[in-house]
């Protein structure tokens, strides 16, 4: 329950970042009008990778289920710190990194590396649970 908690809390969060880099767009950034291509498009992509993170989020909160196995909890953990840190660096990158001339966003990159290592964590977590229930079914009979 922490962990689906946490991954609700900060799911809310990172909507609510989506909402306010939105208004933060229109209002002080005259909606990217008179912007250069490069960092026009940094602010878009940041913008759509943040509400992507925030629905992550939001779904492990409302659907995670925590494997039996201590070792499976362990996969499941260290993925959900994973996919727990993308909208943290995705609103830094959003700030920090859209008007770089080199063109380069690690902090974005590294959110989306974090987000696919995350979830593919969490099928692995979520498929070797399924495997051992069906081992414990075959045991049983």
């Amino acid at each position: 329950p922490t962990l689906r908690n946490l991954h609700l809390a900060i799911g809310v969060a990172a909507m609510l970042a989506f909402i306010f880099t939105g208004q933060y767009m229109h209002w002080v950034l005259d909606h990217l009008r008179e912007l250069p291509d490069g960092p026009r498009l940094f602010h878009r992509t940041t913008h759509i990778y943040l509400m992507r993170a925030a629905a992550l989020n939001i779904a492990l909160g409302c659907f995670l289920v925590q494997p039996g196995k201590p070792s499976h909890r362990v996969i499941q953990r260290v993925s959900s710190i994973a996919v727990l840190l993308g909208p943290l660096l995705l609103l830094a990158s959003f700030f920090l990194e859209s008007f770089r001339p080199d063109l380069e966003r690690p902090m974005a990159r590294y959110a989306n590396f974090l987000a696919f290592g995350g979830v593919t964590g969490h099928l692995v977590a979520w498929f070797l649970s399924r495997a051992n229930v069906r081992e414990d079914v075959r045991e049983s009979v």
